[in-house]
Formats: C-alpha cells, sequence, structure tokens
C-alpha cells in the first residue's frame, strides 16, 4: 500500500472508528496513526480496554480522543458525531467496525431481544453514524468517507448466525444506498466483507481450543490461513484513502480466497 504519511495527504483529517478496542477496529486505528492521520476518534463500550489501546495508537504519534459508549443505546449513538467534533474540531471518515457476533444459536432458539440487539449494533448504530457524519460534511462542504465493516456472511449463510448474517447483509444494502445519495456530496461509502480473522470475537464465537487448530491451518480459504486485522485495516485505509478516489458503493471482500474456493469438486495431482 503506497505511504500515505509522506504525502501528508491525511495530517488535518480526523477518523472515528468504533469497536476500537480490539480486533479490526483496533488494528484500523493503529494502521491510521501509522498512515499519518491527524486524529482518531477511538469507540468502545470497554473503557479499561479501550485506554490501552488508545495508548497505543497515541505512541504512533496520532491525536487520539477515546470515547466510551455502548453502540446498542441508539441514543448514544446519535450523540457521537457531535462529541467526536467537538473534541476534534472536525471528522472526515467514520469506520463502522463494532459488532456482536454470538456462539452459535439456531433458528429456532433465537429470541427477539437478541435479534433486535444485533441489529441495533451491527446495522441501525452505522447507519446513525454514517448519516450524522454525512450531515457534518455538507454543512462543512466537505468531502469524507464512510466505511462499514460488513462480512462474507452477508453473501452466504452461516449457520447458527441469523442476527449477524441478516444484519451484514443490512449494512452491504444500506451501504450502496448511502453512496448513491451521497456521492453527489463528495461522501464516498464502502464496505469491507472479512473472511475468517483472528480476532477476540473470533475466539468468542467458536472458543479458543477451534482457534487454535485454525490458526495453524485454515483449509477454507485458497490461502489456508486465517486473516490477520491489520490485513483487514489495510482495506479499510484503501477506502478512506483518495488513493480509493473513484470507488464508492462497493464491497470489498477480503478473505483470503474462501468465497473463491467454496466447492471444489476436485484437487489436481
Amino acid at each position: 500500500m503506497p505511504d500515505t504519511r509522506k504525502s501528508g495527504e491525511h495530517a488535518d483529517h480526523v477518523a472515528l472508528v468504533t469497536g476500537a478496542a480490539s480486533g479490526i477496529g483496533r488494528g484500523t486505528a493503529l494502521r491510521m496513526a501509522e498512515e499519518g492521520w491527524g486524529g482518531v476518534v477511538m469507540v468502545d463500550r470497554d473503557a479499561a480496554l479501550l485506554e490501552r489501546s488508545a495508548a497505543e495508537v497515541r505512541s504512533k504519534g496520532a491525536r487520539v480522543f477515546p470515547l466510551v459508549a455502548d453502540l446498542s443505546d441508539l441514543v448514544r449513538c446519535e450523540a457521537l458525531v457531535g462529541e467526536a467534533v467537538k473534541a476534534a474540531g472536525r471528522l472526515d471518515q467514520v469506520v463502522n467496525s463494532a459488532a456482536i457476533a454470538r456462539p452459535a444459536i439456531a433458528v429456532v432458539d433465537y429470541d427477539l431481544a437478541k435479534f433486535r440487539q444485533d441489529m441495533d449494533v451491527n446495522l441501525s448504530a452505522g447507519f446513525i453514524l454514517g448519516r450524522d457524519l454525512a450531515r457534518h460534511l455538507i454543512a462543512a462542504k466537505r468531502p469524507g468517507a464512510v466505511v462499514f465493516i460488513a462480512s462474507i456472511n452477508a453473501q452466504g449463510a452461516g449457520v447458527g448466525s441469523v442476527g449477524y448474517c441478516a444484519s451484514k447483509a443490512g449494512v452491504v444494502a444500506l451501504m450502496k444506498v448511502m453512496a448513491a445519495e451521497l456521492g453527489e456530496h463528495g461522501i464516498r461509502v464502502n464496505s469491507v466483507s472479512p473472511g475468517p480473522t483472528d480476532t477476540p470475537r473470533s475466539v468468542g464465537r467458536v472458543g479458543e481450543k477451534v482457534m487454535e487448530r485454525l490458526r495453524s491451518r485454515f483449509d477454507g480459504a485458497a490461502l489456508r490461513r486465517l486473516g490477520q486485522p491489520s490485513e483487514i485495516a489495510d482495506a479499510v485505509i484503501y477506502l478512506c484513502s483518495d488513493r480509493s478516489s473513484y470507488v464508492s458503493g462497493h464491497d470489498l471482500v477480503v478473505d483470503g480466497g474462501l468465497m473463491a474456493s467454496v466447492y471444489v469438486a476436485a484437487k489436481p495431482e
């Protein structure tokens, strides 16, 4: 990836990243600091973990503005962009990384409260933050970018994950509508759909023993391994930067070739 720090492209930019205390969100915040972002607003519900991750990002040279928020509280979500602008002075990008991914639950056992919480955190919170960033940018007459972390489960069923899959499919649809409406204002909207990635969320879903096995070899992907948060973050950085200035309304799959090799009839000798 081209070094945006050398160009100074983002020296005065501020990005808001949700789910920023760990996993893909943390990886994105770190990469932004390394690539020369002037400021990163890091949002997470875990205050202690957020402060540790914020210190790491700060050590890379970026100004950091930690905001503690539980994104299942949509009223709280509606205050975040305003708080970010007040703290940092401006806002240019939003990266919606926070999500709920539960251990497998059958459809017939999935209660409505869980389903609604999945939708609130994975879909509605991102809608609010993307909408409110757009309002801020239009008023300021500045371009910007919104990036959603979707999932390959938006395209294919994950058994036992009805809330997660439905919400991530909604994320991709939301992204396309926002891209179509906001393009005239110079606001690009895209999503990244990771495949299986080595994050705390993945451990929470499948368990540490399964993750240890998958870390040694993951035959589901063409590259035979799990993705790393930094690799997903690289895709996010691309979509936030001017390197993707003519890319909008696109879902970028970063899955190590998993979707390309879903069905293999026979392997060559």
